[in-house]
């Protein structure tokens, strides 16, 4: 094993068990709101709920097989184990994004002012949530049925000429060329898509907070309404989660294509990619927990009732 195969298993390993906990929390939390707290419930938080288990099977079907891999453990997967995995990992990174995009979008719809035209889609916008979610499972499950066709354990394939996968698993070209060129081409366009549509509505809610704070400074009294108050932070923690989506998007892809179109594939740099693509699903749970007040209320709650409990 080499050094560098140690320290990036050692890192993906981190990275999977800190992710795995933090996004376990985020689904125990809204899960009790929805259950025990439904008059706390806020609209977005089935949407998060769908993301934060977007990102949990995402980091654990990647994670985990690199770090195997990074120790050493290469022939733990046959080849049904690689299709398995490589289309519940593509299908689960899919449904983050669209999910993410979703997010962002309602968002600005939600915050849009009476006078804007996005204000006629307020009434409707929570009634489109799940069917949102039934569209992003259709179009990501359709999109990546061709990887449980050519998807093989790195043990049984002839490496030479194949197309990279991960450290554990290869694709095998179908010989033909349309439906290759047609899979990565939707690919693309969905990714695309998805995060333009996802800048446009962050830059949209950027535009209408600068809008509301000009205003607000014409106003003699400088404390809002606890309604826009609440509105104003939920927007700016999404714009956070979505400005680190972007950011470590396209760093990945950057580095993605560099690794395309190289001569020699470098393992380190397909390890750093790896490694990328999983920092959001990580730290997506920890932006929302320090930005969640009803998170803070609840650890105060229960560090009041401890207090109590010793007197």
């Amino acid at each position: 094993m080499q050094e560098s195969d140690f320290v990036f298993g050692v890192f993906f390993l981190n990275q999977s068990v800190f992710g795995f906990l933090g996004n376990s929390i985020m689904f125990a939390m809204y899960l009790s709101i929805f259950i025990s707290q439904p008059q706390k419930k806020k609209p977005t938080d089935l949407i998060l709920t769908h993301l934060t288990v977007a990102n949990t099977v995402t980091l654990l079907t990647r994670g985990i097989p690199e770090t195997m891999a990074a120790f050493g453990m290469r022939d733990v997967l046959n080849d049904v184990g690689c299709r398995s995995v490589m289309y519940i990992n593509r299908v689960s990174r899919g449904l983050s994004i669209c999910t993410t995009c979703l997010l962002s979008v309602f968002q600005a719809v939600t915050i849009s002012p009476s006078t804007s035209r996005w204000a006629q889609f307020k009434p409707r916008a929570s009634n489109c949530i799940v069917p949102s979610f039934l569209f992003f499972w259709i179009l990501n499950m359709l999109l990546y049925i061709r990887l449980i066709t050519c998807s093989r354990a790195i043990g049984n394939v002839n490496i030479s000429g194949e197309v990279y996968v991960s450290k554990l698993c290869y694709t095998l070209p179908d010989g033909n060329v349309i439906h290759s060129v047609t899979f990565l081409l939707a690919i693309t366009i969905r990714d695309l898509f998805f995060v333009l549509l996802t800048s446009w509505a962050s830059g949209y809610m950027v535009i209408v907070l600068s809008r509301h704070r000009r205003q607000v400074q014409h106003i003699h009294s400088t404390r809002l309404s606890p309604k826009s108050s609440a509105e104003a932070r939920a927007t700016k923690t999404i714009l956070l989660l979505v400005t680190c989506f972007a950011c470590f998007y396209w760093l990945n892809t950057f580095i993605t294509l560099s690794l395309v179109f190289a001569v020699e594939k470098d393992p380190q740099l397909e390890s750093v990619s790896v490694f990328l693509s999983g920092c959001f699903p990580a730290l997506c749970p920890l932006l929302l927990i320090s930005k969640d007040l009803r998170m803070c209320h609840r650890e105060a709650e229960k560090l009041l009732f401890s207090h109590r409990s010793c007197q």
